[in-house]
């Protein structure tokens, strides 16, 4: 098993035989072991992804080599993913850091620019043997662009199935995130996936695999229903930062004699597995990791 796995056959396995692989936000090494330890127990291929923000905390050196670490002594396929990077340098210290898979977000530019700089990343990326995804209209809420307003995606942030054509042809991507009705961060309970939507835009990039961010919100059928469409990532933060800080106060409401780190954070990462766990189930790809 190489130490860090890359997504091209992984990910077109997922588009061909109707499952997702799930992609997991990290941003120290609990959430690190959680995720694989996740994927271990149900035998699936797995995407460790961290933000900027994560790689702000913790700092490059420090996650990636976690992650890698853990990898390594894996016996599944893992992903080192970076999620949401706003800048073409973003992405060459990622790949640099050994990142087999990059997300490149330009969304908020204007199209044109958009494309530029995307195919600016992919030629890179692709120079190098890594992967590329890109987001083409606006996905609302905690990591969105845009603010949520009236606790729906409005209209005019969807994604449009004819521009989406034309943008994978244009800049060469190899995933495209899409927004159909997902929100990031905190729950509103008005998520729901436009799924007329969805096979618009499938029809359109039919050869290439799409990614939902925002899962966090979604129905279990909504987003099990997802998976067996061209929906080949599914991204989950939210649900793994409730499960920690749940574990973790529910530590605190004890009184204690003396407060050891790793009785707070070990039941925090057991709860985060049992998250990855459960989606992983969902997402139809356990027991796929056995062909790698």
């Amino acid at each position: 098993m190489p130490m860090l796995a890359k997504p091209h056959q992984i990910l077109t396995d997922a588009l061909h035989a109707e499952y997702a692989i799930g992609a997991f936000n990290a941003s120290n090494m609990e959430m690190v072991q959680a995720i694989v330890r996740g994927a271990e127990k149900h035998a699936s291929p797995v995407i460790v992804q961290t933000s900027e923000g994560a790689i702000e905390y913790a700092t490059l050196p420090v996650l990636s080599n976690i992650i890698a670490t853990v990898a390594k002594a894996s016996p599944v396929p893992v992903i080192m993913h970076l999620d949401h990077g706003k800048s073409f340098d973003m992405a060459k210290h990622c790949i640099e850091a050994g990142y087999t898979s990059v997300m490149i977000d330009l969304s908020p530019l204007p199209i044109e620019e958009n494309i530029l700089k995307t195919k600016q990343v992919v030629e890179y990326a692709h120079a190098r043997g890594v992967w590329v995804e890109a987001e083409l209209g606006a996905i609302v809420g905690h990591e969105g662009v845009k603010e949520l307003h009236g606790g729906q995606t409005p209209d005019s942030f969807f994604t449009d199935p004819k521009q989406a054509r034309d943008f994978v042809d244009r800049t060469g991507v190899d995933a495209l995130a899409v927004s159909v009705g997902t929100i990031h961060g905190a729950f509103t309970g008005q998520e729901y996936i436009r799924f007329e939507l969805l096979e618009e835009i499938q029809k359109a990039v039919f050869d290439v695999p799409l990614v939902i961010h925002g899962a966090s919100g979604i129905a279990s059928k909504h987003l099990q229903q997802a998976c067996t469409t061209h929906v080949c990532k599914v991204n989950v933060d939210t649900e793994l930062r409730i499960a920690f800080e749940r574990a973790a106060g529910a530590y605190f409401s004890e009184k204690h004699d003396s407060y050891d780190p790793r009785k707070i954070m070990g039941p925090a990462r057991d709860a985060m597995q049992l998250v990855v766990e459960e989606k992983i189930e969902l997402f139809g790809s356990s027991k796929t990791a056995a062909i790698y």
